[in-house]
């Protein structure tokens, strides 16, 4: 009995030790994944929003975004957002990263980002999520929310 008992309390530390180093691991890398989501977030979002360039969201957009996007869907969120008027300050993003294991899809890091933006017509709030791909950030969902766009429907 006490053999069993040493054996399994053997079994407890070491389990207790992995899991320790193990999370010790995931914090480091996930503050790291928060640095660097980021400051993809603060450098895509005035990108995409300062000229209404077209060009800006779709080279950074991810393989499942675009395919949610059909022909003329561009060209019509463009014409909405374009409504907004120039850019006159970007005020940051809020926000953080994931790491997910699934078994469909393996290991997912993904982030999800809030940021502000004043513009002629008014405030705007900018939400934006993103997935790495091969060791590359893009951008999963882009959506502005206004008071213009309530205003006119």
């Amino acid at each position: 009995m006490k053999k069993a008992l040493m054996v399994f309390g053997g079994t407890f530390l070491v389990l207790m030790v992995l899991g320790v180093i193990g999370f010790t691991i995931v914090a480091i890398k996930g503050s790291a994944l928060d640095k660097e989501s980021k400051q993809y977030a603060d450098s895509a979002i005035p990108a995409i929003i300062s000229g209404w360039d077209i060009n800006e969201l779709q080279q950074r957009a991810s393989p499942e975004f675009k395919a949610v996007m059909k022909d003329g869907d561009w060209e019509k969120l463009y014409a909405m957002f374009r409504r907004l008027g120039k850019l006159k300050a970007y005020n940051g993003c809020r926000g953080s990263s994931n790491m997910s294991l699934t078994s469909a899809q393996g290991k997912v890091v993904s982030a999800a980002y809030s940021g502000s933006a004043d513009f002629e017509t008014g405030p705007a709030e900018i939400r934006l999520s993103l997935i790495k791909h091969g060791g590359r950030w893009q951008i999963l969902g882009f959506r502005i929310n206004s008071r213009l766009f309530l205003d006119q429907q």
